[in-house]
């Protein structure tokens, strides 16, 4: 088995996917972009729900191999924002599709489960040691922060398709990145805010 092959397979997959839609690409589309034949093709994926499953486990290492971390400052945050945003676009037909593809795939289904909790945690233990460092405020009220991880949580996966939605109604400028601040910058300290302010003079948002 030719493993460039198959990795140039589901390179091209998802480029395809991302251009015209996961539904509306066949394996002909897949093996003609590729200028091999659909025999060779389905030598690697004998059907488009193996070829998506090898997709998903290809997004779901590159995931892991992100290594996000809760011991960052201000800056260490926007940063993993980055990532994330510049993960999103790579898959972006999967965070458009973020609800319909777990009801065709079981096993995306548990994958998301599995990302959303990990994320849910990190934003919860980010928090923590933000107000411990002083750089965000104490609750005003017990499980502040997590209906703020929530929130953010909910913009990260879903925002893709809800930006989608809206574009016709939202400034050309406006971006995942700058709701996300939007729903944090209330709750830092002063320090939170000089640290912010001295990170968006250097990285302009």
């Amino acid at each position: 088995m030719d493993n460039n092959l198959r990795d140039k397979i589901l390179e091209t997959s998802i480029e395809l996917f991302n251009k015209k839609g996961y539904a509306y690409v066949t394996l002909r589309d897949i093996s003609d972009a590729l200028n091999i034949s659909p025999g060779n093709l389905t030598y690697y994926f004998k059907k488009k729900h193996d070829l998506m499953i090898g997709v998903m486990a290809m997004q779901y290492e590159e995931y892991k191999n992100l290594n996000f971390s809760a011991d960052v400052s201000i800056e260490g945050l926007n940063q993993q924002f980055l990532i994330l945003n510049a993960f999103r676009k790579k898959y972006f037909f999967y965070f458009s599709s973020f609800t319909e593809l777990p009801k065709l795939y079981p096993e995306i289904a548990k994958m998301q489960i599995e990302v959303v909790n990990d994320f849910y945690t990190l934003f919860i233990n980010t928090f923590t040691i933000f107000v411990n460092n002083g750089i965000m405020k104490e609750e005003l009220y017990a499980g502040q922060y997590e209906d703020l991880s929530i929130s953010l949580l909910s913009i990260n996966m879903y925002g893709t398709q809800e930006i989608i939605l809206l574009q016709e109604f939202l400034p050309k400028q406006k971006s995942i990145l700058s709701i996300l601040w939007s729903l944090i910058l209330p709750h830092l300290t002063r320090e939170g805010m000089d640290m912010y302010s001295q990170m968006t003079q250097v990285f302009p948002s």
